[in-house]
């Protein structure tokens, strides 16, 4: 039996270039890239090669770029990092404000609750209906104490996608009108900063940092069909930020630990293979999708389509369906050869529910009824087809489970 392949929010299948590209590396370039010998030096040129095609797809200088283990450890480092630094200033845990919305990865929220732990204060924004955080509902939260604001570009369960260009006007606008109680500690740069996670874009959205106008940008090469254990950040130089581990000056003394090279040569082809045609794979590929909900709620009219219907990444397609376990309807999926997640991977399994269709809903049996379908560059219409048949068929069976 052929499987379908329908979760590509979790993780994209790398591409064969891709994978080459690696496989090379992992032969010819055996070196520490911070060793002085030749093997070391090839390691390094290697690794400031790729540095500069990746920075080159993503608009920005080499040397803003640091190097992570994915999108999780980018978001941890953007914003415990930026706390860490601003202690190292002088400033006292309590007096920091931080602002973020109620619907952000794991990975965000966790680092928030970590901040709080230190005495730092949050703000959750909650989002309206549709799960897009606006401009006026982060304004309406800062206060002369706020540090940083961490919103997602594209919400990795929903897909809606944030305005992050339009916020970080706001926040210059406010920046322009008010004073930060924190200037005198950071006179390089005004507070807030602002950091987006934009993990799930840049196969279908322009979602360079300048376009963003994002101080710190997080990104995953294992999104864009590159190598899993690969992350980037983007940071703007005059951001403060400190290190949250120990033990080397690696990437600039802010990620210590030896570079994975040949992962990172394959993110750098992926981040540049992501560029190109990206307004036709988006084009393609958001037909399909708006194709596939709208056979999926003909078919299946208990279904409801969860986030913004339009204002969505492309290949993304939340439903929940009423009385119904979600995590048990991937397991039947499954069995008919069809890969599904009922929310984002990071959230785990076992008897667990959508915090983000919690948020949006209120509704305790929606958010446990989620099924998430995310296409591919190459996701064809027979394959949605299919998925609609098989989710037919496997609700006959879970009615009622949930």
């Amino acid at each position: 039996m052929r499987r379908i392949y329908l979760d590509f929010a979790s993780a994209t299948p790398v591409l064969p270039a891709v994978a080459r590209a690696v496989y090379t590396a992992l032969e010819e370039v055996s070196g520490n890239p911070s060793a002085t010998h030749e093997e070391g030096r090839r390691a390094h040129d290697a690794l400031q090669s790729a540095r500069t095609e990746t920075a080159r797809a993503l608009s920005v200088k080499p040397e803003e770029l640091v190097f992570t283990s994915g999108g999780t450890e980018s978001n941890n480092l953007a914003i415990r990092g930026v706390l860490r630094a601003l202690k190292n200033r002088g400033i006292a845990y309590a007096d920091m404000h931080i602002v973020t919305s109620t619907i952000e990865h794991a990975s965000i929220l966790e680092a928030c609750a970590l901040a709080e732990e230190l005495g730092v204060r949050a703000t959750y924004i909650k989002p309206a209906f549709d799960g897009i955080i606006t401009p006026d509902s982060v304004l309406d939260v800062l206060t002369p104490e706020t540090v940083l604001v961490s919103i997602a570009h594209v919400n990795s369960e929903t897909g809606s996608v944030s305005p992050i260009g339009e916020i970080a006007h706001t926040l210059q606008r406010y920046k322009d009108r008010n004073v930060s109680k924190h200037k005198e500690s950071v006179p390089e740069f005004s507070l807030p900063v602002l950091h987006t996670d934009a993990a799930q874009s840049p196969l279908y959205l322009d979602a360079a940092p300048h376009t963003l106008h994002a101080d710190l940008v997080s990104y995953d090469a294992q999104k864009i069909q590159g190598p899993k254990g690969i992350g980037v950040l983007y940071r703007d130089f005059s951001v403060p930020i400190a290190a949250i581990m120990g033990g080397g000056t690696q990437e600039r003394g802010v990620r210590p630990g030896t570079e994975n090279v040949p992962g990172i040569i394959g993110a750098a082809l992926a981040f540049k293979t992501a560029k190109e045609h990206r307004v036709r794979r988006e084009e393609r590929v958001r037909a399909l999708r708006d194709w596939f909900i709208e056979k999926l709620l003909k078919e299946i009219p208990e279904a409801k389509l969860v986030g913004h219907p339009k204002r969505r990444i492309a290949n993304n397609a939340l439903f929940t369906i009423p009385n119904v376990d979600g995590e048990y309807l991937a397991v039947l999926m499954d069995k008919e050869g069809i890969s599904v997640t009922p929310r984002s991977a990071c959230g785990g399994s076992g008897g667990g529910y959508s915090h983000v269709v919690q948020e949006l809903t209120g509704d305790s049996g929606l958010s446990k009824g989620t099924i998430r379908f995310s296409l591919g560059p190459e996701t064809e219409e027979w394959e949605l087809a299919e998925a609609v048949r098989a989710l037919k068929k496997v609700l006959r069976n879970s009615q009622g489970a949930g």
